[in-house]
């Protein structure tokens, strides 16, 4: 059964003012995991909540075991946009999350929009694949809106994503989020034409009234919906999972920001989305 997942990184400030309140709550909502964002450090710090350090994954990790919630697939926080940390010690934090809670599903994310930025990240992706795909991990790309656009590549007028799948380890595997690919082009074809490579679904939804003229670095907290109430096409989405080989049995709310309550966000989406697999 297709579990529902949220990811952490819109509450921040939930995360932050209680860490396992909102855990229980989120289990209440209905949801069977959380994927985390975690940052490679062994404290947290004054980083903020929704991103975790060891020791409050920790924490987080023994109250989603007592409530039987799982975590299939985490973020790594090393960095946005070019990482600087070397491959061994991302290699070395990666192999430990895997022995340590038995993580098998690690995402890094860019973003990027030419030829060299989609070649940088091929390359580290699969830096990565090769030290750590022989452990039972697998590397997942994340994109936003920038990787759909077009370039030219090879003499052919392609997307940057198309170029980064040509140059990096066929282990290494997609994590589309439906919502900024749906500022570029229909979801359901996206997700189609990519299907023998994604391994998980982000679903993030905006008003129809923002899904024109409007990009990552542009939309606003009041373009953002609860998932199923806006104009991405998340039902029919769903409805092609059969359609994905490597498919990880999760769908994750990714719902960056809202501009009201963040919680009452997430349940209503929660409750949207078994309404569409049960349907």
């Amino acid at each position: 059964m297709t579990k529902i997942a949220t990811q952490t990184f819109g509450l921040k400030q939930e995360l932050t003012a209680d860490l396992t309140g909102t855990i229980e709550r989120l289990h209440a909502f209905g949801f069977d995991a959380i994927e985390p964002y975690i940052l490679f450090s062994e404290k947290q710090g004054n980083n903020p909540g929704n991103l975790w350090a060891f020791d409050t994954l920790q924490i987080a990790a023994e109250k989603m075991r007592e409530l039987e919630m799982a975590i299939l697939s985490a973020h790594i926080g090393v960095g946005f946009g070019w990482i600087s940390m070397p491959v061994s010690m991302i290699v070395k934090n990666i192999l430990k999350l895997h022995e340590t809670y038995g993580i098998e599903r690690f995402v890094v994310s860019g973003p990027f929009s030419i030829p060299g930025e989609a070649r940088h990240w091929a390359s580290l992706t699969r830096k990565l694949s090769n030290e750590v795909h022989p452990h039972g991990c697998t590397i997942l790309y994340h994109n936003h809106d920038d990787e759909f656009r077009k370039v030219r590549y090879k003499s052919e007028t392609v997307s940057a994503m198309d170029v980064f799948l040509d140059q990096t380890s066929p282990d290494v595997l997609l994590q589309v989020d439906i919502g900024w690919a749906g500022l570029v082009e229909d979801e359901r074809q996206l997700v189609h034409r990519y299907a023998d490579r994604i391994a998980s679904l982000h679903l993030k939804d905006f008003y129809s009234d923002y899904m024109s003229g409007y990009s990552r670095k542009t939309m606003r907290a009041e373009a953002f919906a609860p998932i199923g109430e806006g104009a991405i096409h998340t039902q029919e989405v769903l409805a092609l999972i059969d359609e994905l080989p490597y498919f990880a049995g999760a769908v994750i709310i990714d719902q960056d920001k809202y501009s009201g309550n963040m919680l009452s966000a997430l349940e209503t989406g929660c409750g949207n989305i078994r309404r569409m697999l049960e349907g």
